[in-house]
């Protein structure tokens, strides 16, 4: 078995054809399917199921796939840290962030620590909790920033509050809410109001739900599900649609001037910002640093909470 096979394996398996895999991993696509073929000859098994549109992994397939991933992520952070005993700085941190975090504290965070360690390079993807755990389990990600309810308990992943949050609802500015002061989540369970949920998973409903639930009121039934959250703003943006959002998000308020967090009488949800990443697991010195450094960033932002 041949680290090459694997990579092959992984890439097939990502872009769903060996066309696009050759392509992505530049080589010819006879080369792709030998390699391929030879493993699973050397295996005895079938790892992909060859159709007309594409391929996908049989079980065998998947399995493998899950340890390749786990195989690479270890030689990415043995990279990385070979790189740091040289005095290089550098390395590469492969990360998800949740929609709020990656237009709010992620982006200061990297711009500041790029200036001192201007080798790091980053690969971010945009994902919420629980959506990203398989990837950090697998090691395909170093860890995750996320909205997380709670501290779950999970023997294969750790849960680090970065920042204790809490949602609020979010209107345009002007809205009929934005003038009336304090109000109570009965204000927000009107029937007349028009509501927008971020659902990338089912984390969205549950906030929803459960903001309402845990003040004894049923969720108000007129609601647009909406799976990408700069959407979900715009239609907030654009009419009288109220949201949760993270209130952390409105830390700079310059962000989103056209959108205003409602001051509430009622207690509201906590949600914190987490770093998820793999138990016993130690992480490279590049993915240590930032998030000490991060760390720092949002220290300010939750002051006082």
């Amino acid at each position: 078995m041949k680290l090459s096979q694997l990579r092959h394996l992984l890439a097939v398996a990502e872009a769903g054809t060996v066309r696009q895999a050759a392509k992505n991993v530049h080589r010819s696509q006879s080369s792709v399917t030998k390699s391929i073929q030879g493993l699973e000859q050397e295996l005895g098994v079938e790892l992909l199921h060859r159709a007309s549109h594409g391929v996908t992994p049989t079980a065998a397939g998947k399995a493998l796939i899950a340890r390749a991933k786990a195989i690479e992520a270890e030689l990415r952070q043995a990279r990385s840290e070979v790189e740091t005993a040289r005095g290089a700085g550098a390395g590469e941190i492969r990360l998800s962030a949740s929609p709020t975090v990656a237009v709010g504290l992620l982006p200061k965070a990297i711009v500041g620590f790029k200036r001192t360690r201007p080798q790091v390079t980053f690969q971010i993807q945009e994902g919420s909790y629980p959506d990203v755990l398989p990837a950090v389990r697998t090691g395909e990600l170093d860890f995750a920033l996320c909205l997380v309810p709670g501290r779950p308990r999970d023997d294969e992943l750790d849960f680090r509050i970065l920042l204790r949050d809490q949602v609020t609802p979010a209107v345009r500015v002007g809205h009929p809410l934005a003038g009336r002061g304090r109000l109570t989540v009965a204000d927000l369970a009107q029937p007349d109001l028009d509501w927008v949920i971020y659902r990338r998973s089912h984390t969205g409903r549950d906030i929803f739900e459960q903001t309402f639930l845990a003040a004894g009121l049923a969720p108000p039934p007129s609601a647009i599900e909406c799976t990408s959250f700069a959407c979900a703003l715009a239609l907030v943006e654009a009419g009288d649609c109220v949201t949760l959002v993270p209130a952390q998000l409105f830390a700079e308020r310059r962000r989103n001037p056209s959108i205003t967090a409602l001051a509430m009488d009622s207690p509201m949800p906590a949600w914190n910002v987490t770093v998820i990443s793999r138990a016993q697991h130690r992480l490279a010195p590049a993915c240590r640093a930032f998030l000490k450094h991060l760390q720092r960033v949002a220290r300010p932002r939750g002051a006082g909470r």
